[in-house]
């Protein structure tokens, strides 16, 4: 039967073309065309917006964690106003650091006790992360805008470039001590110590079996101040690596 229709339009078709003054169609186009015709043209699937979406959202954290934090320089700097001040907290309370920092107090505080109001294994040092996250939320607020407010001192970090190696890195470590008021001139980081003091006394009066006094609060200050140093090092280097490695 497609041998029979398929001559007739072959024959039918030229004939009307030529007496219209149109060039003459294909006739498997014809037949492609045709309703009840199961042999149609392909067309393309229609893409998925919701993969689509997730895929650009995948691009922009591989992205995002390649260019790591936007520090600014040291020529570039300007006092804080208290908005930007809360806004800082604002964005450092599910900022990596933040959960860095939570891990890494909790593998130290299960190494240092055996607290016995923690469970065993993978649940106790789950319950040792929310326990210094919560600790490190408290450190944030303290750190990054109550502290700042009231003693008047910012509460970021300036890469300093123009420095040579070895001074950059002991300018970067000492950023954890030494920081600038709203007036630019430098003074003692007392938002960073007085605010890891601060959070560690209040968690020692709502976490069960924390050993309370001077002692722990001051394992927490050093402890904090040797991964805030570790963390100032990636801030100062990383944008040099970076456009080494990647070209960006």
């Amino acid at each position: 039967m497609r041998i029979v229709l398929t001559m007739i339009v072959a024959v039918v078709s030229p004939l009307l073309a030529a007496a219209q003054g149109t060039p003459p169609p294909d006739p498997e186009q014809l037949l492609q065309r045709e309703p009840g015709n199961k042999q149609s043209v392909p067309q393309t699937a229609p893409s998925n917006p919701t993969m689509e979406r997730l895929k650009k959202m995948g691009k922009q954290q591989i992205n995002r964690a390649i260019m790591g934090p936007q520090t600014p320089d040291l020529k570039n700097w300007r006092p804080l106003t208290r908005k930007e001040k809360f806004h800082s907290f604002v964005v450092h309370t599910y900022a990596p650091q933040t959960f860095i920092s939570a891990g890494l107090d909790a593998i130290r505080a299960k190494t240092l006790s055996d607290n016995a109001a923690y469970e065993r294994g993978f649940t106790g040092y789950g319950q040792h992360f929310a326990v210094e996250l919560a600790t490190n939320e408290t450190d944030v607020f303290f750190q990054r805008f109550l502290l700042p407010t009231v003693l008047k001192q910012d509460p970021r970090y300036f890469r300093n470039p123009d420095l040579p190696f070895l001074k950059r890195t002991l300018y970067s470590v000492s950023r954890v001590v030494i920081t600038r008021s709203d007036s630019g001139k430098q003074t003692f980081n007392a938002s960073q110590v007085l605010g890891a003091a601060a959070s560690q006394a209040i968690s020692d009066i709502y976490v069960p079996g924390h050993q309370q006094g001077l002692w722990p609060i001051g394992r927490r200050i050093a402890f904090d101040l040797a991964i805030d140093s570790g963390f100032n090092l990636f801030y100062e280097f990383w944008p040099d690596l970076r456009r080494k490695i990647f070209h960006r």
